[in-house]
């Protein structure tokens, strides 16, 4: 396992030679990377908020040492009682869960693994009319000042949906690198990546608000939509594996809600949406 982390981690400049005044930020960016991975499946809830069941999706693809991680952890999960009409009911919550491979000293490859964040929320459908769903969310075209150098990454939108289905704000709520370069590039291509990521969803993307259930009479809904830039020759990672990145701040706007404990834009799928509230509130940490 280390070795396979640490190889994950020696993570390529971006194409073009690093100025030796920028090579001390270069080399603190490169420290900053971390493996990730990305494991999903589901939790049963009981009335009193206790976890009765779990299962993780394809568990087969995941390294053991992943499994063990979340199956320790998950036992101790306690949640807020799920209501219907005032009364506990049994539930079941779509898990995701972020896990973070970080170095441990300098030159033995050693790695310490961890669960960095995690999300509980409903399975999406285009047919349930509680919630927010897609409608138009035809995908930005990529910088080419961004894909000649290499530039790629994911921007985590939060977005204001508007009654009419159409966005009335739109923020990066945070951007993942995965790809490196100095301190000056690195910036320009997070800026690059948000705003044309934001100007897309502004200018085209449409949404089909809520016309049943307990959403319905609000003045806007709030929704998380990750976009992935990658390039024409990119694989996507495989379910089970590690990938390398490098994790941007994360920022809110005045019309969104506080970010749920535990939580990170970055538990989410890209391409998908979610609703920014949930009915599964986890009251404990999700530690491993």
């Amino acid at each position: 396992m280390n070795q396979t982390l640490s190889a994950l981690l020696a993570v390529a400049f971006l194409a073009g030679a690093v100025p030796v005044a920028d090579a001390q930020t270069a080399r603190q960016a490169q420290r900053e990377v971390e493996a990730s991975m990305l494991v999903t499946g589901h939790v049963d809830i009981d009335r009193d908020g206790k976890v009765s069941g779990h299962a993780l999706d394809q568990p087969e693809k995941l390294p053991a040492h992943a499994v063990s991680l979340i199956e320790q952890a998950i036992p101790e999960l306690r949640f807020g009682p799920v209501l219907v009409d005032g009364v506990p009911v049994l539930a079941r919550a779509k898990m995701s869960v972020r896990l973070v491979a970080t170095p441990v000293g300098d030159r033995d490859g050693s790695m310490n693994v961890r669960i960095a964040s995690a999300h509980f929320g409903e399975e999406y459908s285009d047919a349930d009319r509680t919630s927010v769903r897609r409608s138009d969310l035809r995908p930005p075209r990529y910088p080419m000042n961004i894909a000649e150098i290499g530039g790629k990454g994911t921007v985590y939108l939060l977005v204001k949906v508007g009654r009419d289905g159409k966005p009335e704000d739109v923020v990066a709520e945070q951007v993942n690198l995965t790809a490196l370069g100095n301190a000056r590039q690195m910036q320009m291509i997070r800026d690059t990546l948000s705003r044309t990521a934001i100007d897309n969803a502004r200018r085209h993307w449409t949404f089909t608000p809520p016309d049943r259930g307990d959403e319905v009479t609000r003045d806007y809904w709030v929704v998380r939509v990750p976009v992935q830039f990658a390039l024409h020759d990119d694989r996507d990672t495989a379910y089970g594996q590690w990938s390398a990145y490098h994790p941007g701040r994360q920022q809110r706007p005045e019309w969104a809600a506080p970010t749920p404990p535990g939580f990170s834009p970055d538990t989410l799928v890209a391409g998908g949406v979610t609703p920014e509230n949930s009915r599964f509130k986890l009251l404990t940490p999700f530690e491993g």
